[in-house]
């Protein structure tokens, strides 16, 4: 399995780390990193995330992550 990092623009508001989490959770990744900060717009946090899996995986959990609401 080879090492993948995400970067994903979310709006900074409460439960958008356990919504983007649990989507990784359900689908049996587990996250190696996470690095959260918010960005010029401070409506608007910059996630960092870095998981283990393969090429497939990873892009499906990434398409899955831009429909999540809180995705922009």
């Amino acid at each position: 399995m080879a090492k993948h990092i995400l970067s994903v623009l979310v709006e900074n508001h409460a439960g958008v780390l356990s919504r983007v989490a649990g989507l990784f959770s359900r689908r049996g990744f587990n996250i190696d990193s996470l690095a959260v900060g918010i960005t010029e717009n401070p409506e608007v946090s910059r996630m960092t995330i870095g998981v283990d899996g393969d090429e497939h995986a990873v892009e499906q959990v990434s398409k899955q992550l831009n429909k999540l609401i809180d995705v922009i």
